[in-house]
């Protein structure tokens, strides 16, 4: 039976399918040779990640400490030894609650430094490349690749790095463009493309690869992307078992909501579904919310349909104003302390890391509606959440707080991880984090990026050994 189903999987392999069902049937292959597929989502917000919001709320009375300002955000208490701590035994700070369904997955990771990368509105590069470059107005040279550009080579696919945004430069908003925001690159002097239109990118991404011609991608968006592929669907789905049946609805949902038109699947209601889902204009909508939610549904639909294996979704600028939220004010208002619409400042970032998160969710929740293997999608992938201005607005990059869903990680999560301050013994750098991502995908790499010369270069060399016990 296992060799049967092998022989039909290279047989579907082999033949002329449309491009979009080739990672399908790949992944089905992989899967059952037990390669199970590995994926990253990273999600980049600006304006820092405030270390004091990711403690878990009932221990803010012991583990934070205010601001050194009125009004400015409150501050982590530095550990001079490493905290472990399983977060189910505790409470998810409020703008946390989206991630409260996979705590069992769920790692909020303080106390890493990042101290070879220059410091202030944006690291740039260095956020993910552990290296300095750059200034306020500008993100200077990619001096090497960053890790999701090191990962897009690690874990090839038809678009080895997706890369989607609001804007371009850190101080820029809204465009309708390919962009180059200066925080990803496959190596030195090549920085990597994001695509600031969801729509654009719709188009870029799945309507060339459905149908294989440029030309035809530009009504794609007035059509229906899977009527490219109904042949091609039931021919596969009469050859592949009833297990694989429901993998390849998930597959197809993905795709199904990037719609922006409510019809239904042409041929295959009575199959798939009995009725198409709800779909909005968020694609081409001018408001920063929905074009952030429709890049999050691009994301979940590169990584579900295998079309891509690594994908960063810059989530806002420094200009970006979270109108969708009722705040009317930027972002960079906001990290000098402007209060607005009622609110205070921290409240307004609270309810911005809130949104963001539950984008985060949304996504993690398609993962884990998809089987693989002995479990879910969700188990296979990592999504990285961060701030490539480190720990606030202007950053110092002494503490570079993360935070990590999916089941990737050795214990797949459940776990607050601070380590001890800079440079107390114990102490290490977001490039021990580097390392151990590469570990994950079977490329173990023992130095990312380059060294902080203030600390011990043994300490800054390989992965974090917690994420691996």
């Amino acid at each position: 039976m296992i060799l049967q189903r092998r022989n039909i999987l290279k047989g579907l392999a082999a033949g002329s399918v449309t491009p979009l069902l080739r990672p399908f049937i790949n992944n089905l292959q992989a899967e059952d040779e037990g390669n199970l597929p590995k994926r990253f989502l990273f999600v980049v917000k600006s304006s820092g990640l405030t270390p004091a919001e990711l403690v878990p709320s009932d221990l803010v009375e012991t583990m934070v400490r205010p601001g050194e300002r009125e009004g400015w955000p409150a501050e982590l208490v530095p550990s001079k030894k490493l905290i472990d701590l399983p977060l189910k035994d505790h409470k998810l700070p409020a703008s946390l609650d989206p991630l409260l369904p996979f705590t069992d997955k769920l790692t909020i990771l303080q106390g890493l430094s990042g101290k070879m990368c220059r410091g202030g509105h944006s690291a740039w590069y260095g956020a993910l490349g552990c290296y300095h470059t750059g200034n306020e107005g500008n993100p200077g040279r990619a001096a090497s690749a960053t890790i999701d550009g090191t990962l897009a080579r690690a874990l090839p696919s038809i678009f080895p790095h997706v890369g989607l945004t609001l804007g371009g430069k850190v101080l820029t908003g809204v465009k309708d463009s390919v962009v180059y925001p200066g925080i990803s690159a496959i190596g030195a002097d090549r920085p990597l493309p994001y695509q600031a239109s969801p729509a654009m990118a719709y188009k870029s991404l799945f309507g060339i690869a459905a149908s294989g011609k440029a030309a035809e991608a530009d009504n794609l968006l007035q059509t229906i992307l899977l009527d490219h592929m109904v042949d091609d669907v039931k021919r596969v789905r009469s050859r592949i078992g009833n297990a694989d049946h429901d993998k390849l609805d998930h597959y197809l949902s993905a795709f199904d909501s990037l719609r922006d038109r409510r019809r239904k699947l042409k041929g295959l209601e009575k199959e798939i579904r009995s009725a198409a889902p709800k779909v909005t204009d968020k694609f081409t909508s001018e408001v920063e919310t929905d074009r952030i939610e429709a890049h999050f549904d691009i994301a979940a639909a590169a990584l579900i349909s295998g079309i891509s294996n690594v994908v960063n979704v810059r989530a806002d600028t420094l200009e970006v104003t979270y109108r969708g939220l009722g705040i009317s004010k930027h972002v960079h208002g906001l990290g000098h302390s402007e209060s607005v619409n009622g609110m205070t400042p921290v409240e307004a970032r609270r309810r911005i890391r809130a949104f963001h998160l539950e984008q985060i969710a949304r996504v993690a929740t398609k993962l884990e509606a998809v089987p693989e293997g002995d479990g879910t999608m969700l188990d296979n992938t990592l999504i990285v959440y961060l701030s490539d201005a480190a720990e606030k607005h202007h950053g110092s990059c002494i503490e570079w707080p993360f935070v990590l869903l999916g089941g990737l990680a050795s214990g797949g999560g459940n776990r607050y991880l601070q380590y001890p301050e800079y440079q107390q013994s114990g102490h290490h750098t977001i490039a021990n984090l580097y390392n151990s991502f590469m570990h994950m995908v079977g490329k173990p790499t023992d130095r990312f990026g380059r060294f902080d010369s203030d600390l011990p270069q043994k300490i800054q060399k390989g992965p974090l050994s917690e994420l691996h016990s």
